[in-house]
């Protein structure tokens, strides 16, 4: 059974187009991982909010792309935007039941 990660992202205003373009070479990244299925994502502008749904074929997939080298181009602009308190970010993970 599939299990799905869902992230939300509330950021500044003034990083939205940033955000966007970080986003899109995320699904650039997520397409070549084992195990991806899709992703949705959706954008609440009153709320500068993005939220993505991404399915994976199994939990373990998910843990391992995680750790992919792959994300090495994304994560320090990420860790940048936490950390200046641009973005606040999470992600949880469901399964079915």
């Amino acid at each position: 059974m599939s299990v799905f990660a869902i992230t939300r992202c509330v950021y500044d205003e003034d990083i939205k187009e940033e955000l966007l373009e970080i986003k899109k070479l995320s699904v650039r990244i997520l397409e070549k991982q084992k195990g991806f299925i899709g992703v949705k994502q959706y954008i609440c502008e009153e709320m500068n909010e993005m939220v993505s749904i991404i399915e994976w074929e199994t939990k373990e997939d998910h843990e391992k792309s995680m750790e992919s080298p792959d994300w090495d181009t994304v994560n320090p602009t990420w860790i940048a935007l936490t950390k200046g308190a641009k973005i606040t970010f999470e992600v949880n993970l469901f399964e079915p039941h």
